[in-house]
């Protein structure tokens, strides 16, 4: 029978070799064996036999400083610290110094904090001096200067190091790396499009075991990575208030996302949601939700719980009707339906008090304007743009509250009269309309800053448009014809695009 670490062993507990024998063969096998596997069984042969002498110090402390395996390294760290502790310390500290592969390094971290003696902390505070990346040696230089960093436990030494070390990595594989650092810990992160770079991927498969270590985060972006499952480990971000997980390709939110207690932004936008588990209702600090361009047909009932919520954009998605639990969000400032299915606006969207911005435009059904307009008293922008829209209705006038009107790609021929009572008005686009005349009223407008008229049937201007005290910005390309302009409006360098 070939000689093997099983083998080995077997002889050692049957007596038929001593333990000094067994250290031997074990030894010449690391060694000598071409199978790495043999080499690692080896040495975990010679830790199971527990021999601690200074010849088995000294095989670990060699493949640990210069074996070219990293599995063989990794497992020499391990080793040392189980048969020899302090005395493992010496060689377990000049690898931190000099190991560049990350999974030895975080062993070496791991296994440095857990013989956790006056030398440790000693260690892990030199360590943390030699810091050669510029975020993280100015968020620690004020911890020296105060000597705040003497009263850190080693965990929490540990801890900066290995967020140091993962830093280290993305710098290593990435172009560029947007993070931010808070006393030696990286509080916000940037890697989107990181799939876009060569070995992008080697961050991304990794992403769990990363995130599990950047425990600290508070802001995380991971724009456009090609994720197509939530990543779990997100969920033990317990400090995480920014998320953006926008343009991947996720398909179902996990119910742990209910841990995410500090969690005050969330981006889903670009991905292939059905479904919101009801789960999310836990997070009541929540300010704002993107859900844009999804495939939601519906919202659980739990949404309503989010009493913090002011944001909420749902455009894009397949709703064929207002979300009923929408009413129950009473601190609601902003709400984005475009380019849905809607057919009407409910009545109850008027007990939303606190509601300023209401952006409905591409839902082509919903042209009954004059049915639900005196349901909006308190918005002060409306978006309304290719909704099929003919004609504004008298009631319109009764939005006092309006400083931006978005209508364009509609259908309107004419502005009513009560448009004139809108004098908190600020924006007003009718671009790609069919509006061939601008009432002399117009100078009524008296916040009017900005009239965007593109693309529409006009021949003139009234000599009254000159007479709008606020006016900036005039847009009028593509009319009929080339429109003559007041000469007093010429006179006042107005911004005019013609």
């Amino acid at each position: 029978m070939a000689l093997s670490p099983k083998k080995i062993y077997e002889d050692l507990k049957r007596n038929s070799i001593d333990k000094s024998a067994a250290v031997d063969l074990l030894i010449f096998l690391i060694g000598n064996d071409n199978s790495l596997e043999i080499r690692l069984e080896s040495i975990r042969t010679l830790q199971k036999i527990k021999v601690s002498n200074e010849k088995v110090f000294s095989v670990l402390e060699d493949l640990l400083v210069s074996d070219s395996n990293e599995e063989i390294r990794e497992l020499a760290a391990n080793s040392l610290k189980e048969l020899f502790q302090e005395k493992a310390l010496s060689p377990l500290k000049w690898a931190l110094e000099h190991e560049n592969s990350l999974q030895v390094l975080m062993s070496i971290i791991k296994n440095i904090k857990k013989i956790n003696n006056h030398n440790t902390k000693s260690i892990f505070i030199d360590a943390v001096g030699k810091f050669d990346i510029d975020k993280f040696s100015n968020s620690i230089r004020a911890l020296y200067i105060n000597k705040e960093i003497q009263s850190f436990k080693t965990d929490k030494l540990a801890k900066i190091i290995k967020n140091y070390t993962i830093i280290k990595y993305f710098e290593e594989i990435l172009k560029d790396v947007d993070y931010q650092i808070e006393k030696g810990l990286v509080a916000e992160l940037n890697l989107s499009f990181a799939s876009n770079e060569i070995h992008g991927w080697k961050i991304l498969n990794n992403l769990s075991q990363f995130l599990n270590i950047l425990e600290d985060l508070k802001r995380l972006e991971l724009r456009s990575d090609r994720i197509g499952k939530f990543p779990n480990s997100i969920s033990s971000l317990y400090s995480l208030q920014f998320l953006d997980l926008s343009h991947n390709s996720i398909a179902k939110i996990p119910d742990s996302i209910q841990s995410l207690k500090s969690l005050e932004y969330l981006n889903l936008e670009y991905n292939d949601l059905t479904e919101i588990p009801k789960s999310i209702g836990s997070l009541t600090r929540l300010k704002e939700l993107n859900l844009k361009h999804n495939k939601l047909t519906n919202l659980t009932p739990n949404l309503g719980k989010l009493t913090s919520l002011k944001v909420i954009n749902l455009h894009g998605n397949q709703f064929n009707m207002f979300p009923p639990v929408l009413e129950d969000l009473s601190s609601l400032e902003i709400l984005k339906l475009g380019l849905n299915n809607l057919r009407s606006v409910p009545a109850w969207v008027k007990n939303l008090h606190s509601l300023k911005i209401l952006e409905l435009g591409g839902n082509k059904s919903l042209s009954n304007f004059e049915d639900w307009i005196d349901f909006l008293p308190s918005v002060v922008e409306l978006n309304l743009y290719n909704d099929d829209i003919r004609e504004l209705p008298e009631s319109i006038g009764t939005l006092n509250s309006l400083e931006v009107l978005i209508l364009p790609n509609n259908k309107i021929t004419k502005l009513p009269e009560s448009f004139r009572k809108l004098t908190s008005l600020k924006k007003v686009d009718l671009s790609w309309n069919d509006v061939t005349n601008v009432p002399e009223w117009i100078s009524s407008l008296s916040s009017l800053e900005e009239l965007n008229l593109r693309g529409n049937q006009l021949e003139s201007l009234p000599d009254t448009i000159s007479s709008l005290p606020s006016l900036k910005i005039l847009t009028i390309t593509q009319n009929k014809n080339i429109i003559q302009i007041p000469k007093d409006l010429q006179n006042r360098g107005i911004q005019i695009n013609k």
